[in-house]
């Protein structure tokens, strides 16, 4: 009898760990999927498109804001999420992005989330340039963004210019440089957990 039930204890660990290992490769195939051009070329809106016209409340501000207001320069959009650590890790780029650029270039991070959570992020971080609310993802979806960090650049009339993940100041270099040649689609193979949370 103790056989059976040690066998049985045996079995279900030999279960629980393959469950597991099941689990890391789903989601090690969706990273390399989200890195591939397909993925990165269908999330989005297209490039050469307008961005769907939006507002949304501004964090600093509380007012609705609404996202033709940017237009009258371009605007790197990108959108984040207070759960996602590539995210958190986005903000000090950005802000070295912004101190750079913020002459010729609007800075909007569109945050899926409400007040709160973005306050305990913010808590320990500073963030240069516009917060807009997305509480209920309507932003993310109207504009078809799947994982953050994501991020658009667009040009004065509002047509996106380029697009990808957003995952630093590589990131972000490329996506400007869109404005002064090529649309570009920003890839990248080895990519840490992204999901919307």
């Amino acid at each position: 009898m103790d056989i059976l039930f040690y066998s049985n204890v045996l079995l279900w660990i030999v279960v629980l760990f393959m469950l597991f290992s099941l689990f890391l490769l789903y989601r090690q195939f969706g990273s390399v999927y989200l890195g591939t051009r397909e993925a990165i070329t269908r999330d989005g809106v297209s490039i050469g498109s307008k961005l769907p016209e939006f507002s949304a409340k501004s964090y600093f501000s509380n007012e609705r804001i609404p996202i033709d207001s940017f237009f009258h320069k371009p605007t790197l959009i990108a959108f984040i999420s207070p759960g996602c650590k590539p995210c958190q890790e986005l903000i000090p780029e950005w802000n070295k992005a912004y101190m750079k650029y913020n002459e010729k270039i609007n800075f909007v991070i569109v945050g899926l989330g409400d007040k709160t959570s973005f306050s305990k992020l913010l808590a320990d971080k500073s963030l240069i340039g516009e917060l807009l609310l997305d509480e209920e993802r309507e932003i993310l979806a109207s504009c078809q963004v799947r994982v953050t960090p994501f991020a658009f650049v667009i040009d004065e009339n509002g047509t996106v210019k380029g697009k990808g993940l957003c995952n630093g100041i590589e990131h972000i270099h490329g996506l400007i440089s869109a404005l002064e040649g090529e649309s570009v689609l920003v890839e990248e193979t080895n990519l840490p957990e992204r999901t919307v949370k």
